[in-house]
């Protein structure tokens, strides 16, 4: 069967989404699911030495770094806290956990994940040589943990992601002015406001996680089926690394992990990274963002690349689209590396099944899978042959 067929794909995502099931980041599953990827690549032909893991220290939702820096803030306006020093303490850690929420929701560190409860995560790095001198480097991505069902992102709740976003660091970043500045009225205003947000993160937490075939184990599909045939067809000038990130769910953390450890090595390398493209019509994320404050745009090497691949190859139909929405790229532009995310949009314009019990294999296209392995395979076609 060809690497790149919708079947065998699809076998990787009924392997990663059925057979382990939901998959947190630092779990056993999530551990299993590493097991299974290197596996595969074993079968491929890849040997043991050639598998990088790199361990991380993670957390295992996304919820600590949300409700963390409100929590801390709205402790800092407890009654009898007065007089100018608790004035001033409260309003620095009301300026810090404004800032640690605009990281975080931004796919960038986590300056207060040290508060965190954590647990072992990794990701892993195969690396498939040029067939002859290698000119430049390609990373494609995919992350291997997969997250909760999420009250904020229900239809059509969803539709006030971004404006919830926005509110949740603003409202933070005003109480620790009123404390700041002494403004008392806007003071308990705002504590309200961040009794309110406390509610709802909260609220987004109580739920369990999802088989995640999509969130992301669409992704991985897509980067086991490359990796196979690039091993069949090595591109003449282009090294391609696969990158199986761990605890991309709860901050990108398996990304900064890479970037912690190969920075140097991938500072010019081209960085593509598959979202959620096992259903929908395939397309690149040309803006992206869960806040109005945290808004980025892959970079314009990146842009030309994909759109000269999409000219080239117009029966894929890949256009770009913005999209309320964080991933590794977040992380890679926040750095100062190049990064482009593929992803399937839905008929109503967002990702399909996104935070859903219905994240599930059934819910699965497999002509959707190939479309995006494909595609990926005619963009490293037309990398390698400008090189």
């Amino acid at each position: 069967m060809e690497h790149l067929n919708g079947d065998r794909l699809m076998s990787y995502v009924r392997a990663l989404a059925d057979e382990i099931g939901p998959r947190p980041a630092g779990h056993p599953q999530e551990e299993l699911a590493r097991e299974y990827v290197r596996r595969i690549l074993a079968e491929q032909g890849l040997a043991p030495e050639d598998i990088e893991s790199i361990p991380f220290p993670t957390p295992d939702t996304w919820g600590y770094m949300t409700t963390l820096p409100t929590l801390l803030t709205l402790l800092t306006n407890l009654p009898g806290r007065t007089g100018l020093l608790n004035r001033l303490t409260g309003g620095a850690i009301g300026v810090l956990s404004a800032v640690a929420l605009w990281l975080g929701i931004g796919g960038q560190r986590q300056p207060l994940a040290f508060l965190t409860p954590r647990r072992p995560s990794a990701t892993l790095v195969a690396r498939l040589p040029a067939r002859g001198e290698k000119r430049q480097t390609v990373v494609l991505v995919g992350h291997v943990d997969s997250n909760k069902q999420r009250v904020l992102f229900a239809p059509p709740v969803k539709r006030l992601l971004r404006w919830s976003g926005t509110a949740s660091i603003a409202v933070v970043a005003l109480n620790a002015v009123a404390q700041l500045l002494g403004l008392e009225k806007l003071r308990r205003l705002t504590t309200l406001g961040l009794l309110g947000s406390l509610g709802v993160l909260l609220a987004d937490e109580v739920q369990d996680f999802v088989d995640g075939a999509n969130d992301n184990a669409s992704a991985v599909a897509c980067l086991l089926g490359l990796g196979a045939r690039l091993l069949a067809e090595p591109l003449e000038h282009t090294e391609v690394w696969l990158a199986f990130t761990g605890a991309e769910e709860v901050g990108d953390v398996g990304m900064h992990a890479l970037l912690d450890a190969h920075g140097e090595a991938l500072r010019d390398a081209y960085f593509l990274d598959y979202e959620m493209v096992g259903a929908g019509q395939l397309a690149y994320v040309s803006d992206h963002g869960l806040s109005a404050f945290n808004r980025y745009r892959p970079d314009a090497e990146s842009v030309a690349w994909v759109e000269e691949t999409a000219r080239r190859f117009p029966e894929f139909g890949v256009t770009g689209q913005p999209m309320v929405i964080v991933e590794e790229v977040g992380s890679l532009r926040g750095r100062g590396f190049k990064g482009l995310c593929l992803a399937g949009v839905g008929q109503d314009g967002w990702l399909v099944n996104w935070h859903r019990y219905s994240d599930h294999s059934g819910n699965i296209e497999p002509a959707a899978l190939e479309k995006a392995a494909r595609f990926g395979w005619a963009m490293l076609q037309t990398l390698d042959g400008k090189a």
